[in-house]
């Protein structure tokens, strides 16, 4: 399906934030029962029943808005953004980078029919543009690493939340798991970490590297702090930090995003 999202982009932002919020509009979410994860491995089991209340509507879609940290080069920047996600079909990111002075603001585009990426330096000046089947593929990692860390609904065995396959699934031992998730470019293994509550407590996995030279999958992740309780009680992953190089000795150089979840709300 790389080839499906080469062409040049086709939709601004909010035309693609208009069919990721409305990919399943018709769909009515079914309700969490606990006994429908008895087959995932323990610690999936663990995670699902501890970020879901019993009866809790399996949505498959979500927004956000986070604030936070971005290093850009050696500088680290404050930002804001909202997000709008959608399991196996895509994300649009929104952040303003930086203050008065010295201001970024783009977008991070992985939808149906496109994957880009655009910054500009005060709205106006052009400094990031890219697309193509490099940007896909690292944008299929982001996807996978974020459904993980904020639809959990999306994971439960007969949600309805993916267009074709589910995800699947491998014990790794008592507190990790391997999920492989559905993209729309290609599938991604995402390896989690829960504490003895179910809570996260990291992910990892081998992403996409289009900026390396020559591009190749490199190690990518890393380590959630607090928990964010939405309004039906869905607890996400709500602060941490992420990068590349997550749990070798570049993880320092590789960090490059400090995030914290100020809002969530489940869509269909």
């Amino acid at each position: 399906m790389i080839g499906a999202l080469r062409r040049p982009a086709s939709l601004d932002a909010a035309e693609a934030w208009g069919v990721l919020a409305t990919v399943d509009v018709g769909r009515e979410p079914a309700p969490f029962d606990p006994a429908s994860v008895e087959g995932l491995p323990a610690p999936a089991r663990r995670w699902l029943t501890s970020a879901l209340a019993p009866g809790a509507p399996l949505h498959g879609g979500v927004i956000l808005q986070m604030r936070g940290r971005i290093r850009l080069g050696p500088r680290w920047f404050p930002f804001t953004a909202d997000q709008i996600l959608r399991a196996g079909v895509g994300f649009v990111w929104r952040p303003v980078v930086g203050g008065r002075i010295v201001r970024f603001e783009g977008v991070d585009v992985l939808a149906p029919s496109e994957a880009r990426m655009e910054f500009r330096l005060h709205g106006r000046i052009p400094v990031v543009g890219a697309s193509g089947e490099d940007i896909a593929r690292s944008a299929a990692g982001r996807l996978a690493g974020e459904t993980v860390s904020w639809l959990p609904a999306a994971f439960v065995p007969g949600s309805g939340a993916w267009a074709e396959d589910d995800p699947t699934w491998r014990a790794v031992d008592g507190d990790r798991f391997v999920v492989t998730v559905p993209t729309p470019v290609e599938p991604v293994d995402v390896e989690v970490t829960v504490d003895a509550e179910g809570r996260l407590r990291s992910v990892a996995m081998s992403r996409w590297e289009g900026s390396a030279d020559p591009p190749a999958p490199a190690p990518f992740g890393g380590e959630f702090v607090h928990e964010f309780v939405d309004g039906d009680g869905r607890r996400l992953a709500g602060s941490g930090s992420v990068g590349w190089r997550w749990g070798t000795t570049g993880w320092e150089q590789g960090e490059f995003f400090r995030f914290e979840i100020v809002g969530a709300h489940a869509i269909r």
